[in-house]
């Protein structure tokens, strides 16, 4: 009896309701990339904050930001095309990404669609506007249209260059691009983070590494090194790839890489392909103590012809050089970390936060004074497992 007393409010809505905004797919643009750059007028902004609330037509003022979308050629394709379909873009000035999105709708004959946008470039030179970012990181996130797994990267210069360039081995940069970052499983000195965590690292840190690509015209190569350093909403610095993998063996992040060193003028190769990472944080007297033990197994894939490694001793005194090797140097790039650059991408405040709650809720409204002055020991333990093949 209930069934049927229902049956008629269920029939009325499959009848009657429907996709109110359906867009026919062949009348979408489907945005692969997105570049953002500063517009003319941001270097304005203590004019801008003057204008007026009522003042009528203020957008039409303003050029805040430069958006670049990039977007797949799809009338290159179907039934009787052949072909891969060729990437084209629109440029928009605009006072917000808002507007940039209507701007380009505007200059397109076809729909605008983010939902499947793979890459995000942000200008280096819009990261030192921290207002402006602060709007642009707003829209990302209360947009529920975008893709929130795009990858997101920093550039050199203009990131409208990088949508335009043609790389040799693929059809757009976005292919190109998300092809390099899917190597950073296999190779540390890269990394790879996309938007949704980029925006949880904001609110939870304020701070995140980004990875960076620079373009090189003259070799007509794009690269992706080092990461770009954000803090508070701004850039202020880069790590390059070498200090990058340091903070990936610290951060617990690492997958493969290598590391070198010198014996006797030679370069020694250890390729590193097992890893495990302790982290104790303690407080002693009126200083943290974040104690981190690495954990690395590889093979020595390099040396000297006529140098014998076989031995006990020859292969114990390379596996404490490679200890104290990688000891110092993530300890430096610790101390850069914490007390130059104010930022902890080695997860010591989620640690303490989950295992040492006590000790949070006491240092936690002088987190920033703790950290900064914080005593790091790096205990490394390397174990050469094979030695390659030799005759």
């Amino acid at each position: 009896m209930k069934f049927k007393m229902a049956l008629p409010i269920i029939l009325s809505c499959v009848l009657l309701s429907g996709c109110w905004d359906k867009v026919e797919i062949d009348r979408l643009n489907f945005i692969s990339t997105i570049a953002i750059d500063p517009g003319q007028d941001i270097g304005k902004e203590k004019e801008l904050k003057s204008i007026n609330p009522k003042e009528p037509f203020a957008e039409g003022q303003i050029k805040k930001i430069n958006v670049t979308y990039g977007f797949p050629d799809m009338s290159m394709l179907g039934a009787g095309k052949s072909g891969s379909a060729q990437e084209k873009y629109i440029n928009t000035q605009a006072y917000s990404m808002e507007d940039a999105s209507s701007e380009a709708m505007a200059k397109s004959s076809r729909d605008i669609y983010m939902g499947h946008a793979k890459l995000l470039i942000l200008s280096s030179n819009l990261l030192k506007y921290k207002d402006t970012v602060k709007e642009v990181v707003d829209y990302l996130q209360r947009n529920p249209n975008i893709n929130r797994m795009m990858d997101i990267v920093v550039s050199d210069g203009k990131a409208e260059d990088y949508i335009k360039f043609k790389p040799m081995t693929e059809n757009s940069t976005q292919y190109y691009i998300s092809g390099l970052m899917a190597n950073s499983k296999r190779n540390s000195r890269i990394m790879s983070i996309n938007l949704n965590e980029f925006l949880i690292l904001l609110s939870e840190n304020g701070n995140a590494l980004l990875p960076r690509i620079t373009l090189e015209k003259e070799k007509n190569e794009l690269i992706l090194t080092g990461a770009a350093i954000i803090n508070n909403y701004e850039l202020k610095g880069y790590f390059n790839p070498l200090e990058l993998m340091d903070i990936q063996l610290l951060s617990g992040k690492f997958n493969t890489g290598k590391k070198v060193i010198y014996i006797d003028g030679h370069p020694v190769d250890y390729v590193i392909n097992g890893y495990e990472r302790k982290m104790r944080v303690e407080e002693e007297g009126d200083k943290l103590v974040i104690n981190i033990d690495l954990g690395l197994e590889g093979q020595i894939n390099g040396y000297y012809v006529d140098k014998k490694i076989l031995g006990k001793e020859e292969l114990q005194r390379l596996q404490n050089t490679f200890n104290d090797s990688i000891s110092v140097e993530c300890e430096k790039i610790m101390k850069v970390a914490k007390e130059e650059f104010e930022i902890d991408p080695f997860g010591v405040r989620e640690h303490i936060e989950k295992f040492k709650p006590s000790l949070w809720n006491k240092i936690e409204k002088d987190w920033k004074g703790k950290y900064k002055n914080a005593i790091v020991k790096v205990t490394v333990n390397t174990e050469i497992r094979r030695i390659g093949a030799v005759q």
